[in-house]
């Protein structure tokens, strides 16, 4: 696989960029409140901060124990553990946050595009998909930010300020990034 100057992206860097989603998501439950972690919002009451922070986990911890292999099959985001204990306790789900960091930091280590198989579940029918630790590092990336918007959304409602780039996609960051730097030119 090419390295990042041919504009590929390696597996560090991917960890790295979900470290830094899952760094900010940490800080941020460092300083909220356990009652607004844990309240409802909405019509019906279904979404809860603590659900969204849980449901991160669960994913993560599904692709390490798939690359540790720790489970009885291959990679299977609907088979997750949801420990409801991390949807009440925010210190908790900040903890288990702080371990994937340091279990996915070591995934460094693992060959580039590793090969790994996923079930996925498509019209009550069990299929096997191949991927890979750096596409499910993609994945991961872009699902957890996904989450983190509707965090923030839901922490600003409760009082919670969260920093500018917090729940934004790092393309996203980068696109601003270069706007203004074509504005600054332009100026």
């Amino acid at each position: 696989m090419p390295n990042s100057s041919s504009g590929s992206v390696n597996c560090e860097e991917l960890i790295a960029e979900n470290a830094h989603a899952i760094n900010q998501l940490a800080e941020l439950l460092v300083v909220m409140p356990g009652l607004l972690y844990r309240q409802t919002f909405g019509a019906k009451k279904q979404h809860v901060i603590g659900k969204h922070v849980r449901h991160i986990i669960d994913h993560y911890m599904a692709l390490l124990k798939a690359v540790n292999g720790r489970s009885a099959g291959p990679l299977d985001y609907e088979k997750r553990q949801r420990e409801e204990s991390l949807e009440q306790d925010n210190h908790a789900a900040c903890n288990r946050l702080l371990a994937i960091n340091n279990s996915l930091a070591r995934l460094a280590d693992v060959p580039q595009n590793t090969s790994l198989t996923m079930e996925h579940l498509s019209d009550d029918q069990r299929r096997t998909v191949a991927t890979s630790i750096d596409r499910e590092l993609v994945f991961l990336a872009s699902h957890t930010v996904h989450h983190m918007a509707i965090i923030a959304m839901l922490a600003e409602q409760g009082g919670v300020e969260v920093s500018d780039g917090f729940g934004v996609h790092p393309s996203t960051l980068r696109h601003q990034q270069k706007l203004q730097m074509q504005m600054a030119r332009t100026a």
